[in-house]
């Protein structure tokens, strides 16, 4: 079809419904192209290609024609998320363009933290003294740039430049920042889809001195209730298959394990699974 294939690389770029992110070497696609078929696949694949995308995931309404779509077209069930779509359930599909991507970690926690009672749990009132949270703004951008550069050495998106996270504040991300003595010592933020009325916890890290005392706990209501003020009807998070922290922290909060995308972001060790939670609001 040359340069008038359905989708060649610009004009999927230019799309809202593809999120191509080449750090991940992915794309994500939430809304199925029209007529999607085998032709249609394959111009995908291709497109794909010519930006070092090897992974396609499909964000599709549960029980529809879409599910039945992607899976006859060689994509493979790796979670849900309920209530993503406005209220509606989502299955996450997945096809992989290199069959060696395609490797689950056998290092995953999940079994280890679906076995704990994490039914007790208690997050203790107010910060320790000393500590405040704040809501961040532009003129930390270059603050919290340092400070994600510090803990991640890979991470999916460029949070390392403090342009981006200027982008990111303009752009319905809301970060939460925790100080002590004067400096951020634990982060986190909401990053919303105004289009599905769902909002992603994302870009959670605490520095290694400070873990262990909840601080990423306390930002975690903070964020849910500034979404559920916005209107959001859904949270969702995904967190690194081998952080037992993260994980347990994500089970405290409410969230329900979804499924675990494979080889899915690139951050920490390399390309690594992300597990799957949701909770609706």
């Amino acid at each position: 079809m040359g340069s008038n294939r359905f989708l060649s690389a610009n004009a999927l770029m230019e799309k809202d419904y593809f999120d191509v992110e080449p750090i991940s070497r992915r794309i994500k696609v939430y809304e199925l192209p029209e007529n999607m078929n085998e032709e249609r696949m394959k111009e995908l694949d291709t497109a794909a290609a010519e930006m070092n995308c090897d992974k396609l995931i499909f964000y599709v309404r549960a029980q529809t024609d879409e599910e039945e779509i992607v899976r006859e077209l060689s994509a493979k069930l790796e979670g849900e998320i309920k209530g993503f779509f406005r209220g509606e359930d989502t299955k996450i599909y997945a096809k992989y363009l290199d069959p060696d991507r395609n490797q689950p970690d056998s290092k995953n926690v999940i079994s280890r933290v679906r076995e704990l009672d994490l039914t007790s749990h208690t997050i203790k009132e107010g910060l320790q003294e000393g500590y405040t949270m704040t809501w961040g703004k532009e003129d930390q951008a270059e603050e919290m740039a340092n400070f994600y550069k510090s803990i991640f050495s890979k991470y999916p998106t460029p949070i390392h430049e403090p342009d981006y996270i200027v982008k990111m504040l303009n752009d319905n991300v809301h970060f939460s920042l925790i100080y002590h003595d004067g400096k951020i010592v634990s982060a986190c933020s909401a990053d919303i889809f105004s289009d599905y009325g769902a909002a992603e916890f994302t870009d959670c890290a605490t520095l290694p001195a400070y873990r262990g005392q909840g601080l990423l706990s306390h930002q975690y209501p903070t964020l849910q209730e500034k979404m559920k003020d916005l209107g959001i009807k859904t949270m969702y998070s995904y967190t690194r298959a081998i952080s037992m922290g993260m994980n347990i922290i994500t089970a405290q909060q409410g969230f329900t394990y979804g499924g675990c995308m494979v080889q899915n972001s690139m951050i920490g060790t390399g390309l690594e699974d992300m597990n799957i939670w949701y909770k609706q609001l």
